[in-house]
């Protein structure tokens, strides 16, 4: 198999090939003092010199074998100079592999740690929009968060340090909420990063224009689901006798007149005593 190069946005794909195989890696720098990673499955990690050189790597360089065990990757060098370990723990650590790295020598003894607080210290801080997987939710009420998230993660990074920390945090467990479908909890918290980001100064729009905004889009979802409870109700509807059946209807139609007047809660009142009118007649 040919060598692949690895960018930084493939730091993540290569942990996901390290956790199919074992799999060999050779990293030095190129002549503008770039990162150079390549791999390639198998165990004869020295044959990447050669792809490096061709790509313009130089020594000194660094190589050996990895691979990918739940939340934790090693990585064994058998060719390890002190500065490209250093290097390469670097650019794996700027681009954020989501996993801890232990870094071995060929003897098994660890020359250093990605994060040696643990391997699992705080790793909801790394979650970004690319984890959400909420199969079983709708994507119409998912959507609108993901792009939220999208447009303000990279603005995270933009914040003063300890501030930078504390809000990848609550971006780390908004995903945590959407993922076990807490929707309206995790807009809550992600109002509250919009209006931080907003009160910095490192957004584009002012913090009114930002709770404007949250607020149309929860309305909007709010609506949607209120829609779909007034459909269900109304199949319940058309089954009720004769004499319900017609009262019932006209309350619907109400409720409709409701919804289409962005009168959520007017509706939603409406829709309770439906459904209470219906629960009395089983």
């Amino acid at each position: 198999m040919c060598a692949d190069r690895i960018t930084g946005d493939e730091v993540r794909a290569m942990v996901r090939e390290g956790a199919k195989r074992r799999t060999s890696f050779a990293f030095c720098l190129d002549p503008l003092k770039e990162p150079l990673m390549m791999i390639q499955p198998g165990n004869k990690p020295e044959a990447l010199r050669g792809p490096l050189k061709q790509a313009g790597g130089k020594p000194p360089m660094l190589w050996g074998t990895y691979v990918v065990q739940g939340d934790q990757m090693e990585m064994t060098c058998e060719q390890a100079p002190a500065q490209m370990l250093m290097q390469l723990k670097r650019f794996l650590k700027s681009n954020r592999p989501k996993v801890n790295v232990l870094f071995y020598d060929d003897g098994g003894n660890i020359l250093d740690s990605l994060k040696p607080e643990s391997a699992t210290a705080d790793a909801a801080q790394n979650a970004d929009s690319s984890d959400i997987s909420a199969p079983g939710i709708d994507s119409k009420a998912i959507d609108p968060l993901k792009r939220r998230l999208k447009r303000i993660q990279p603005r995270i990074a933009l914040a003063p340090g300890p501030l930078e920390l504390k809000l990848n945090r609550a971006l780390g467990k908004s995903v945590g909420l959407i993922n076990a479908g807490r929707l309206q909890e995790a807009e809550t918290l992600i109002l509250v990063i919009e209006r931080a980001l907003a009160a910095l100064g490192k957004d584009r729009e002012d913090e009114d224009t930002t709770l404007k905004r949250g607020q149309r889009e929860s309305d909007q979802r709010s609506l949607g689901a209120q829609v779909k409870r007034a459909q269900g109700l109304q199949a319940h509807v058309a089954r009720a006798p004769g004499p319900a059946r017609d009262r019932l209807t006209q309350a619907i139609h109400k409720a409709a007149r409701l919804l289409k007047q962005r009168d959520l809660n007017g509706a939603r009142d409406a829709m309770d005593k439906i459904e209470k009118a219906l629960t009395s007649l089983v």
